[in-house]
This record gives C-alpha cells, sequence and structure tokens, in this order.
C-alpha cells in the first residue's frame, strides 16, 4: 500500500497535540517495520528534537548528507507515535542502520521489555 521504509525521515504534520506532546511540523522517523508499512495506512514514528540529550530514551544523531539534518538531534523515543500517512508531508533523509541498536535499546527501557 505505501512505500515507507524502517529508518526513513520524513516531515509529519504533529498537531493537534495536547499538553506534552511533541508539537507542529516535525522531521520524525519511521520505526515499524517494513512489511508492516507495506500494510497500513498508519505508520508508528517518533519526533526528532535539537540537541542531543543524555536520557535512556533518547538516542542521539549526528547530521550527514544520507539523513539530512541540519544539526545535532535525538529521537525521543518516549514521544512515540502512530499517525495516519496523511500526515506525512517530504522525505528528508534516512537514518543510518548503525542507529537500529540504539534504538532498540531505548524502546526496551521506554517499554519495560
Amino acid at each position: 500500500m505505501t512505500d515507507f521504509k524502517q529508518l526513513d525521515i520524513y516531515w509529519v504534520e504533529l498537531e493537534p497535540t495536547q499538553n506534552a506532546e511533541a508539537r507542529k511540523l516535525r522531521s520524525c522517523v519511521i520505526l515499524q517495520g517494513d512489511l508492516v508499512n507495506m500494510q497500513s495506512r498508519t505508520l508508528l514514528v517518533a519526533p526528532l528534537l535539537p540537541q542531543h540529550k543524555a536520557w535512556p530514551f533518547a538516542v542521539n544523531l549526528e547530521p550527514t548528507q544520507d539523513n539530512g539534518l541540519d544539526q545535532a538531534r535525538h529521537i525521543n523515543l518516549k514521544q512515540l507515535r502512530a499517525i495516519d500517512i496523511c500526515r506525512i508531508g517530504k522525505k528528508q533523509g534516512r537514518l543510518e542502520n548503525h542507529y537500529l541498536q540504539p534504538i532498540r535499546a531505548a524502546l526496551r527501557i521506554v517499554l519495560d521489555w
């Protein structure tokens, strides 16, 4: 159904939001697997926020040509969100595979697995 891939980074319209949720148009990384992405109109994403953080649920990122980031950022994995694909905007880039293991480790902390 869709061509979205795990670790792709897209601009996502997160509004409307409430209280402490990540707001506005923001780059987000797709976390769910490609098989699910092909069969669904919803995606599981996490927002990319400015600066590095020393939080156990954050994965710090460095800008590269592949990922398209403009500065050091972090994935806030306690802000996971299921979104409809209608919220997806332009593709920004693709997160490098070496971030997959730190993402899994942070998700284990967030989900207490």
